[in-house]
């Protein structure tokens, strides 16, 4: 049975999603249609990225994924990071295709990304309106099919490359940054159990925060109070900050212009 999953900013609330379903259906009756992530905030691409890279070690080969959220760019972007969303691709990554707009999403999803990438022939603008359903479905149906990829694409050597911020360290902190922010309100970060233990071990922490000091990594949830402020490492070994009984991004991030993601820097002060 193949398996077709879905990353994208439409959400549930429009008929959207529903026709990509539809038509996917319509065209493969036996497929598996599968919900990553598609209330997406709204062009945060790097958001999508993350949901994306979570859940691709859990899917068998040859499964399609269909990524659907373009970078907010301007011709002031295209000129300066050769984001370019009239150009869709196709790769296959770790036994796995993806289709995605030409936005940079390989390397957000694996900075070492070096695999062939494929240019999408699409046939006008009307398709281009609404790549989803109309670009999208109907690769991920040919490569269902077994169709030659020479019929609907070529390879190219031209893609965008981004790169998500980096954890780093310096004498005294280890920096990170809040990569997602769940339906709950938790805060996934950047900063890795095993970074973590490189750099703090076992000496004397502190994360400063508008609302608490934290000093003390648990080991899940339910180890605090309602209402308190947890730090754990979670199932995918990421540093997530929660507050228990409620989203903690309210009592944690100040929000600015420069955080429209509701990403902000994590910092942790080591002490000897």
């Amino acid at each position: 049975m193949p398996v077709i999953t879905i990353t994208t900013d439409l959400g549930y609330r429009d008929p959207y999603l529903a026709m990509v379903k539809g038509m996917i259906y319509t065209k493969q009756p036996e497929c598996k249609i599968v919900d990553v992530a598609c209330s997406v905030n709204a062009h945060a691409h790097s958001e999508g990225a993350f949901a994306l890279r979570s859940v691709l070690p859990y899917f068998p080969e040859n499964t399609i994924h269909l990524f659907a959220v373009k970078f907010l760019n301007s011709s002031k972007t295209i000129d300066d990071l050769a984001v370019d969303n009239t150009r869709y691709l196709l790769t296959k990554y770790k036994g796995q295709y993806i289709i995605f707009p030409d936005n940079g999403v390989l390397t957000l999803i694996d900075k070492g990304f070096n695999e062939p990438v494929h240019l999408l022939y699409y046939e006008n603008e009307k398709q281009h309106s609404f790549y989803l359903r109309d670009v999208f479905v109907d690769i991920a149906c040919k490569l269902i099919d077994g169709a030659p990829l020479a019929d609907f694409c070529a390879p190219t050597p031209d893609y965008c490359k981004l790169y998500a911020f980096e954890t780093f360290a310096t004498p005294g902190n280890l920096q990170g940054m809040v990569l997602y922010e769940d339906d709950f309100g938790n805060l996934i970060t950047s900063i890795t159990r095993q970074e973590f233990e490189r750099e703090v071990g076992n000496k004397r922490f502190s994360i400063s925060l508008p609302s608490s000091n934290i000093t003390k990594i648990y080991n899940t949830y339910d180890d605090v109070k309602i209402g308190d402020v947890v730090c754990f490492f979670n199932s995918m070994d990421l540093l997530e900050i929660a507050s228990l009984g409620q989203s903690a991004t309210k009592i944690i991030i100040k929000k600015n212009v420069l955080s429209k993601y509701k990403i902000d820097r994590i910092i942790i002060d080591i002490y000897d």
